[in-house]
């Protein structure tokens, strides 16, 4: 209960009570950061000390609330190095910015490991080869979870599925061309000659053709509609393949393409949204089928 109280712990602090304006300034707000993150921690081992009827308040909660918030500083310094050297050496927008995120957040969860370790006698050996035995790669009993442990680690997954999902695919993909998703317009040939016939004079004076291109412009773009259709997206994808339904995913992508049907026949844009799917439905798959090994 430790562990997951602390990933838990981690994931609110660092996608929900992390703003953007704390995130593209983070030295700025790394106090601020810290002290979310201490506090979200303490109160989760908190919680988790009272229902476990525990009697040591210093060595069950303020030291590894303490222990979580100083690995959480050292490894956001870090973090804020490396992003100066990327952006310097790279530029914005580099794939680096993606390879420091997956580092950044296994480097939290190596913290949280080790402080369940020393903390909580979390035994590492034993929880892997439960994690084998689960996806048939072992032989013997498989992990046993209680109630509170499958809710913690069915919201943790939740937190992943969305919010941290999303963050990825974002850094990976990058900015979209501004233009590709503001407007739609037509392209079309005008007849000056209003069905007369070509003469020299013609091409002397006025030309026989002119162009013309209409065109929509949407200024005021809902961005979160489609965070939100990405979200319930992997959401479904989870849902089928716990349910072992993973041939009604075909749906979900067929759905979404219907929707952009006019946009496909741009390349660029159809190339950004098809990989942009892949890669959530991807990411949904593998999830679901932690679920479905793990808890159930």
């Amino acid at each position: 209960m430790g562990f997951l109280s602390l990933v838990l712990a981690h994931l609110i602090g660092d996608f929900y009570f992390q703003t953007e304006k704390m995130v593209k300034n983070k030295q700025r707000y790394l106090k601020r950061h810290l002290l979310h993150q201490f506090t979200l921690g303490f109160i989760a081992l908190l919680i988790v000390f009272v229902l476990s009827g525990e009697r040591d308040f210093w060595w069950y909660v303020a030291l590894p609330s303490i222990l979580f918030v100083v690995f959480h500083w050292i490894i956001d310094v870090g973090k804020i190095k490396g992003q100066a050297i990327i952006a310097e050496k790279y530029g914005k927008g580099s794939p680096w910015e993606g390879a420091l995120f997956v580092i950044d957040q296994g480097l939290h969860l190596v913290s949280i490991l080790l402080i369940s370790m020393l903390i909580f006698n979390l035994d590492i050996m034993v929880v892997g080869s439960q994690i084998l035995v689960a996806i048939g790669l072992g032989e013997g009993n498989g992990p046993s979870f209680s109630t509170g442990q499958k809710v913690l680690f069915i919201i943790i997954m939740l937190i992943i599925a969305t919010s941290v999902s999303g963050h990825l695919i974002r850094i990976l993909l990058g900015s979209f061309t501004n233009y590709l998703s503001l407007f739609e317009g037509k392209y079309t040939l005008k007849d000056n000659r209003q069905g007369k016939g070509f003469t020299n004079r013609d091409f002397d004076q006025n030309a026989s053709m002119s162009e013309e291109y209409t065109y929509m412009v949407v200024k005021h773009q809902d961005l979160s509609r489609g965070k939100i259709i990405g979200y319930l997206e992997r959401l479904l994808v989870i849902v089928l393949v716990v349910n072992d339904s993973i041939s009604s995913i075909a749906f979900i992508i067929a759905a979404k393409s219907l929707t952009r049907f006019k946009q496909l026949d741009d390349r660029d844009w159809a190339e950004y949204f098809l990989l942009g799917t892949l890669t959530s439905i991807f990411l949904a798959i593998v999830y679901g089928f932690i679920i479905r090994f793990i808890v159930l």
